[in-house]
């Protein structure tokens, strides 16, 4: 039994093994001369010429560029998005600090002090997104600093010690009242010149404030203390240091504001119920991922003027890279660049962005490709089943053979007059999705919040799922199939403000068999109206509802029968004909 029992060796695993690929055997070539120059190991930023090695040399620069061009304004875009979505959390973090040791107005004595000394304290949820906190909490020292306040941004692999923790605090905040002597112009001598003082003594920060204070600006100012990753110090630090500021904070206005990742339960086990007590808590929101994803998604894959798009596998996997794991931006954008990394080093026909050429309102219009493609790129262009579909719609639609043939035969027919149609089909393809995206915005501002989805989920169903097949859009149609007639009217008359806003301008490239959305729209509402133009010529109804008894086919296809029979049977009609309407638009 001894003998049975075999330890693994730690080199039996394949995971931990390595694999050397050697290079191919190459002809034997004189070894260069010590001296002579060699290119360097990454020329052209790594991009290399495709086709083996056939790619020509303006078409891999063109690669390059474009990928320079389209990746440094999409980067600052997100940079932006971010910021944008995060000043919300932010500026309630800053007007909290602003109103802070605010004193009590009594109509006999006037302005008052806190009966009781407390401490402000700001709890503010970061989210498990540890990668984003210090963009995040930097941009609040920013903004703090902006408004006048002393502020000192706080780690914890710096403040292992209370005497470490009280140093970088006071280094920080010191600091930021030497610039503010300087730029008002007070050059006093502290009273502690020329005496040996300890670098974490808070008294040295009491006798500071008290000489760089007076009038409106001690009142206005205050000194912020930012714990970012408030789990990561050890909890008596932290006790210690709770203590200690709630001892100073009568004569110097002290702010502290705890970065947590997980949950208020942290505070409970890090500090005392003493500590607690001395602390005047307020809850703050500053995980907004899912709000940064949503405004990212939006900018980058609905509304945005480059290039960069996901199929419907590509994108859940980048979804659930962000949902299902940290709900990290600064994730989302690295992986976004690794894709247009992938799409313009490793795809000779990511030259044909190029082609694509984006005015000052934002609207994509088509230009010739700036270089001529090479008999490799002509017929990958060739092989790609959007291009033989598109080709052979053309031959059914118009019959002609010999445009056919020279699309399948000639490269510069090829270059020249196929792909400006198919490129032309594929921007006003993209209008007329951007446009569904927001009508089904719209209609879901009217049904029920448990029913509504974000954008995020909205644009994979749009790439992923047929529209009859879409388990959200049955949904919201049942609701809209139960709206009365206001709410009707309400709905076509939001529809049409997105429809009409909407920047296309051919209707038959944007939407199937040329349907015209806004003029859809427009005879929808009249429709509701006048709903007597549904009367059939002959017909004697009065406009009152018809006292019969529905049948079970009624009741299937227009289920509203149940909710709505003060109606007219022509008011129903004229609503089952705006449900119609609605989801011909939508499909």
């Amino acid at each position: 039994m001894a003998d049975a029992y075999k330890p693994m060796d730690a080199f039996d695993s394949m995971t931990e093994s390595t694999f050397i690929l050697k290079p191919p055997l190459a002809s034997k070539q004189p070894a260069a001369k010590r001296g002579a120059s060699r290119p360097p190991a990454f020329a052209n930023g790594g991009f290399v010429p495709l086709f083996q090695g056939k790619e020509p040399v303006e078409s891999m620069e063109l690669r390059q560029k474009l990928f320079n061009e389209m990746w440094e304004p999409l980067e600052q875009l997100l940079v932006d998005t971010e910021r944008q979505v995060n000043q919300v959390g932010v500026s309630d973090v800053c007007s909290y600090v602003n109103s802070s040791y605010t004193r009590v107005e009594s109509v006999e004595k006037g302005q008052l002090d806190q009966p009781f000394a407390e401490m402000s304290t700001a709890v503010a949820f970061a989210g498990v997104n540890t990668g984003d906190h210090s963009k995040l909490f930097e941009s609040l020292q920013a903004q703090l600093a902006a408004g006048g306040h002393h502020v000192a941004l706080l780690e914890s692999q710096y403040c292992t010690s209370l005497a470490g923790m009280l140093k970088c605090m006071l280094d920080q905040v010191l600091g930021s009242l030497d610039e503010g002597q300087r730029a008002t112009g007070n050059t006093r001598t502290t009273a502690i010149a020329g005496a040996k003082t300890i670098s974490y003594d808070m008294g040295l920060l009491k006798l500071r404030w008290d000489e760089a204070s007076d009038g409106a600006n001690s009142r206005s100012s205050r000194v912020v203390v930012i714990l970012q990753d408030f789990e990561g110090f050890a909890p008596m630090v932290v006790d210690d240091f709770v203590r200690i500021a709630t001892s100073y904070c009568q004569s110097v206005p002290i702010v502290v504001v705890l970065g947590l990742a997980t949950s208020y339960e942290s505070i409970h086990q890090s500090l005392t119920k003493a500590s607690i007590s001395m602390l005047n808590v307020e809850k703050f929101n500053l995980q907004r991922s899912k709000e940064c994803i949503d405004a990212a998604i939006q900018s980058v894959f609905i509304r945005a003027t480059d290039t960069l798009s996901f199929g419907a596998e590509a994108y859940k996997s980048l979804l659930d890279q962000f949902l299902l794991y940290n709900f990290s931006i600064t994730s989302f954008v690295k992986k976004l660049k690794f894709a247009a990394m992938d799409f313009f080093y490793a795809h000779p026909l990511s030259v044909l962005a190029s082609m694509l050429q984006c005015s000052a309102g934002g609207v994509l219009s088509v230009r010739d490709c700036p270089i001529r493609l090479s008999p490799e790129q002509a017929e990958l262009i060739r092989m790609q089943k959007s291009v033989q579909r598109f080709l052979e719609q053309q031959l059914e639609d118009t019959g002609d053979r010999n445009h056919f043939r020279l699309a399948l035969s000639n490269d510069d027919y090829l270059q020249k007059t196929v792909l400006p149609q198919l490129l032309r089909r594929l921007v006003s393809f993209r209008a007329g999705y951007c446009l569904g995206i927001d009508l089904v915005t719209a209609l879901q501002e009217m049904v029920p919040e448990s029913l509504q989805k974000p954008i995020r989920t909205l644009h994979y169903y749009g790439i992923g799922q047929r529209f009859d097949d879409c388990a959200h859009w049955k949904a919201l149609s049942a609701v809209m199939r139960r709206m009365k007639a206001s709410d009707m009217e309400r709905l076509l008359a939001r529809l049409g403000d997105v429809a009409d806003s909407a920047a296309i301008v051919d209707w038959d490239f944007a939407t199937k068999d040329g349907l015209d959305i806004p003029q859809l729209l427009r005879q929808s509402k009249a429709l509701l109206t006048n709903p007597e133009a549904l009367a059939k010529p002959g017909s004697t109804d009065s406009g009152e509802p018809s006292k019969r008894i529905r049948t079970r086919t009624d009741m299937e296809n227009r289920p509203f029968l149940l909710f709505d029979n003060s109606s007219s049977d022509q008011m129903l009609s004229a609503l089952d004909k705006c449900c119609a309407n609605i989801e011909t638009i939508l499909r």
